[in-house]
């Protein structure tokens, strides 16, 4: 029988960890069933609250660790599973009781490494009307994801299902990073195709302060750089067309950061290394570097974690 690991960071989520683990608990489906929580530091007692919500339950890991962040964290619970696909869960997420079963019958349908469903934000978890329809909803297969990932930014922990051992052979998330789940993605695009699906399997609270996307902006921007940084240095033998344009996507994005965040004129070093790219240069890897070197003199040094050497 196939077996899923879930693999769920967290990071002081008490008050999600109740409807966390209900979620993960009440999955549907034929498949056997590991669960691994690792708690990355946290100040406010989560580890006692997944103890208790968790009691009883068979072939559970609960690990500790100092706050390293997410990367770190779901790498570890990774290393400790010993499923055949990978299931990533948000410390706040919930999933629709199919979620696991739906994701499951697309990657090995279309023999992927990577699947990918949508995901919605609510305010609140008090009301939600789960689905029941299992059918697959506006299926799309890229045979060669690696430059779409570049170019789209694919990544996601719980509307997502990773086949395990393509996660191995990528080596995972990248732990020089602060956030886990883009490098993983670009990791995972050079080894086999990606599968996409329009079903809603997951939620996520639209007005939490602590999620990282509303209070971490900068690190996240940040990071999708780095990701690409260190995927275009390790890999040197990518065709240079992926290399160009995740050149391009890295310096826009520092450009838009520039220009949303500090009030500056349309002018500045970003721009400029566009111009350059533009006009035939190709040291590639360092130009993406810039791209992450270019915030470290405008934010705080609480503001990025795991700059780039």
């Amino acid at each position: 029988m196939v077996k899923i690991s879930y693999v769920c960071p967290i990071y002081n989520k008490k008050n999600y960890l109740k409807d966390v683990t209900n979620s993960i608990k009440n999955q549907v489906g034929e498949f056997e069933k590991e669960y691994i929580f690792i708690d990355d530091g946290s100040n406010d007692n989560s580890i006692s609250y997944l103890q208790k919500y968790t009691k009883n339950w068979k072939n559970i890991k609960i690990l500790s660790q100092n706050n390293f962040g997410p990367a770190i964290a779901t790498q570890r619970g990774i290393d400790a599973a010993n499923g055949d696909y990978i299931k990533l869960v948000g410390g706040d997420d919930i999933m629709e009781p199919n979620c696991t079963k739906i994701l499951m019958e697309a990657i090995m349908k279309f023999k992927s490494v990577a699947v990918f469903s949508r995901y919605k934000l609510l305010k609140n978890y008090k009301n939600i009307q789960y689905k029941s329809d299992d059918e697959l909803l506006n299926v799309r297969t890229l045979d060669s994801p690696i430059l779409e990932t570049v170019k789209s930014n694919f990544s996601g922990t719980t509307p997502t299902l990773y086949e395990h051992n393509s996660v191995k052979t990528s080596g995972g998330c990248n732990k020089k990073i602060f956030i886990e789940d883009f490098s993983l993605a670009l990791g995972l695009s050079r080894f086999g195709s990606f599968t996409f699906i329009d079903n809603v399997t997951s939620y996520g609270p639209e007005e939490d302060e602590n999620r990282i996307m509303n209070n971490k902006k900068t690190q996240l921007i940040h990071d999708y750089n780095a990701a690409l940084y260190y995927f275009i240095k390790d890999n040197d033998e990518l065709d240079p067309i992926i290399k160009r344009a995740a050149c391009k996507k890295a310096l826009g994005r520092s450009y838009n950061w520039c220009k949303r965040n500090k009030k500056k004129s349309l002018i500045n070093k970003m721009l400029l290394l566009k111009i350059s790219l533009i006009t035939g240069r190709s040291d590639y890897h360092k130009l993406i570097r810039k791209s992450c070197t270019f915030f470290y003199d405008k934010v705080g040094n609480d503001e990025i974690r795991y700059r780039v050497l």
